[in-house]
């Protein structure tokens, strides 16, 4: 709230200083000026609303007096904070529509519009920004805290199953694996709202290193070919998710074969035998991949077949741009 009441205070004494309201234009302008100004304080609750009010004020002040640039400073402000486009585009013309009467089409209505427009471009890609900074920091938290969890987890069971325990350390891991699952399944569930720029995917070799010692056995490493940094980060998150998840699901002992085809696109195939019901719902590590490879170009397939649980990628070899216009990663 502190910076709305600063932002708005510095609009306020733009808007007074540029003489957008003075005292001889009456107490109607009065209101106006209020409800252009005051509604700042509350658009980060409600931009929506606050881009409205400020949007009809606006309109109203310029065609009631003889219009000053600064009299459309707070609805700029209000644009900015805005994500809708529809509303955005409505607000522009209403403004550049209202201008129009006294400073014509070029100097009034183009020159509103098109500050308009920046205005709301800007706070869009500051959103955009925001959104990829929490996204990689949820995928960061997943590939770190969430497998370590998981291998701390096959650890207690494997000891609860084969350790010469008492009635009273078996209730002890009881509750340590209960406490471990709630941690990992609320891990999940904040990723959602967890979307730190230095983003690092993980160590691969350290990661199956790990994940060996819990009792994964893998025939040999994956040999990934030369590709761009995305591209190779993407296909490394690839083997580590399914690695972790061929454990968790299995146990101690799961053998996990990971084949790759490489060529114009990278195929890598994470194929383990089943030892329960196909799980139908994927975490958000699968979803998550499946996301990103479809940003860059590729594919994810998961399922049952012949008795083994298979999940596939398919990703092109060279770099490609996602929908939002930057590299896939």
């Amino acid at each position: 709230m502190r910076h709305s009441h600063v932002t708005t205070a510095a609009v306020a004494a733009v808007f007074f200083a540029s003489g957008a309201w003075t005292p001889h234009q009456g107490w109607f302008a009065a209101v106006l000026s209020a409800a252009q100004l005051v509604p700042l304080l509350w658009s980060r609750r409600a931009p929506v609303v606050v881009l409205v009010v400020v949007t009809v004020a606006t309109a109203g002040h310029l065609l009631l007096d003889h219009p000053r640039n600064a009299m459309y400073v707070p609805v700029l402000i209000a644009l900015y904070g805005t994500p809708r486009r529809w509303l955005a585009a409505s607000s522009a013309l209403v403004v550049g529509a209202a201008v129009f009467p006294a400073k014509g089409p070029l100097d009034g209505t183009v020159l509103a519009v098109t500050i308009c427009a920046v205005a709301w471009l800007l706070g869009a890609e500051r959103r955009r920004a925001l959104a990829d900074r929490a996204e990689r920091a949820a995928r960061r938290l997943h590939d770190t805290l969430a497998q370590t969890t998981a291998v701390m987890l096959v650890q207690a069971e494997t000891l609860r199953a084969v350790g010469d325990l008492t009635e009273a350390d078996r209730a002890r891991l009881d509750t340590l694996l209960a406490a471990g699952r709630g941690a990992l399944t609320l891990v999940r569930r904040t990723l959602d709202d967890l979307r730190d720029d230095a983003e690092r995917a993980p160590d691969l070799t350290e990661v199956l290193a790990r994940l060996r010692t819990a009792g994964l056995v893998l025939d040999r490493d994956p040999v990934l070919p030369a590709l761009p940094r995305p591209v190779r980060e993407l296909a490394e998150r690839f083997v580590a998710e399914t690695a972790v998840n061929a454990l968790r699901h299995n146990g101690p002992g799961v053998r996990l074969r990971l084949d790759v085809e490489a060529g114009d696109r990278v195929t890598i195939t994470a194929r383990n035998a089943l030892k329960a019901a196909p799980r139908v719902h994927t975490g958000y590590g699968l979803a998550g991949l499946a996301e990103q490879a479809a940003a860059a170009g590729g594919a994810l397939t998961h399922g049952a077949r012949d008795g083994d649980w298979v999940v596939s990628v398919e990703l092109p070899a060279a770099a490609t741009r996602s929908r939002t216009g930057s590299h896939a990663a």
